[in-house]
């Protein structure tokens, strides 16, 4: 009887029903992802346009963006701010400084001053210098949109001023901080009252999803493989055309 060196298929349902409810699944999550790269990147391009764009006052803004360039007039709070530890910039232990500043209109607003140098003794708190009097600040405007995590804040005085914390979020502050504009500006290096600062990276990465879209269309080739593989003889003539 003479061999059948030629294609053959024999249907497992089994593995044709697994396929048939999968396949469509792994396609839609692929492109779901490209989908959100795609938005990514037209907020990449927001932001980056927003930058660009000359600082406008922030009193007159109806909405508080991230990346906005603005001015403020007003004066620091001499007395409260808050010290972000742990903050290492070239190998040098410091902290960030956010400093409450009082606006003409009388709302306060987180101000983001920079980076300072700390002590090696981690009990002696840094000397900030407070600018006195009026003056009009420039920066940007940032809230982080991730929960920052952090195992516990530590305080230098947890009912006075200044405060020693991991993290601050607008949230939190507004519970120590009466009449708060929701939202911080990172001061510009140019600024008055700057101390070290560095531009805020737009924390948004279109890459990220596109390889997650790769991901999601790799296995689904994979699963049209198991599924050709198992109802075929695909295998067994691969085989022999290798020992051929």
């Amino acid at each position: 009887m003479a061999e059948h060196y030629g294609w053959q298929w024999h249907l497992d349902w089994k593995s044709a029903l697994m396929t048939a409810l999968m396949l469509p699944v792994l396609v839609g999550l692929g492109f779901w992802q490209l989908a959100r790269a795609e938005e990514k990147a037209q907020m990449v391009d927001a932001a980056e346009s927003r930058r660009q764009s000359e600082p406008v006052p922030l009193s007159t803004l109806p909405s508080y963006d991230n990346y906005q360039p603005v001015t403020a007039t007003g004066q620091f709070d001499p007395q409260r701010y808050w010290l972000l530890d742990n903050r290492i910039v070239n190998g040098q232990f410091g902290y960030e400084v956010v400093a409450v500043f009082t606006l003409s209109d009388g709302q306060n607003l987180l101000v983001h001053r920079g980076w300072i140098p700390g002590s090696r003794n981690r009990e002696v708190m840094p000397e900030v210098a407070i600018p006195q009097g009026e003056m009009t600040v420039q920066g940007e405007i940032y809230v982080s949109p991730d929960k920052p995590f952090s195992l516990g804040d530590v305080a230098a005085n947890d009912s006075g001023w200044p405060r020693r914390v991991q993290w601050l979020q607008v949230a939190d502050a507004q519970g120590a901080v009466e009449n708060l504009v929701p939202t911080m500006v990172m001061l510009s290096e140019s600024s008055p009252a700057a101390f070290r600062t560095k531009p805020v990276s737009v924390n948004v990465s279109p890459q990220k999803h596109r390889g997650y879209a790769l991901q999601w269309f790799a296995m689904s080739a994979a699963l049209l493989v198991i599924f050709l593989l198992r109802n075929s003889n695909l295998a067994a003539l691969i085989r022999r055309r290798k020992v051929n």
